[in-house]
């Protein structure tokens, strides 16, 4: 290992090394709007519509939270396109391919109407934002935020490693 002198003091070049590259590959503070947060997360379970049919009133509910869930933090529009894909995954699975695609549908026209609802796509962000993936300092704020929601914590801890496979650690 190499070592550099300055005044006394003997640092490892490697760690010299690593913290400048680090530095250069983080995004400049001025790139992260630091002022924007979530809002409380809140879920109807299947908005404008049943959450499941009669004789089972609940069936599909908890996918639709899951996609209430992910519509509250957004992302890219290749992020929603996935997002209603699992909706409509998660429907099948428990209600088969003809209420999935009735549901699908019923999200996929809802993102042409002029007439936004309230929980339209990065709905929970205080000041609203492109739609763009999440940079990395907004997806730990993200987890963060999802950490503290009174729900079940083995679905949360599913749901982020689902979501934020790359930089989600259990702890």
């Amino acid at each position: 290992c190499h070592f550099y002198r300055d005044e006394g003091i003997v640092f490892p070049m490697k760690a010299l090394f690593f913290t400048f590259f680090l530095l250069l590959g983080l995004p400049s503070w001025a790139d992260v709007d630091q002022t924007n947060s979530l809002k409380p997360f809140f879920t109807d379970g299947c908005t404008l519509f049943v959450d499941g049919p009669p004789g089972k009133p609940e069936l599909w509910r908890h996918c639709c939270v899951e996609h209430d869930l992910r519509y509250w933090f957004g992302g890219s529009e290749k992020d929603l396109d996935k997002t209603d894909m699992k909706l409509k995954s998660c429907v099948n699975k428990v209600a088969g391919p003809v209420w999935a695609e009735v549901i699908y549908q019923g999200v996929r026209l809802g993102h042409k109407s002029p007439i936004k609802n309230k929980t339209h796509w990065s709905w929970g962000w205080m000041i609203e934002r492109e739609n763009k993936a999440l940079n990395p300092f907004e997806a730990l704020y993200v987890i963060d935020e999802l950490k503290r929601l009174p729900m079940d914590r083995k679905f949360i801890d599913q749901f982020i490693l689902h979501n934020f496979p790359i930089i989600y650690v259990q702890n």
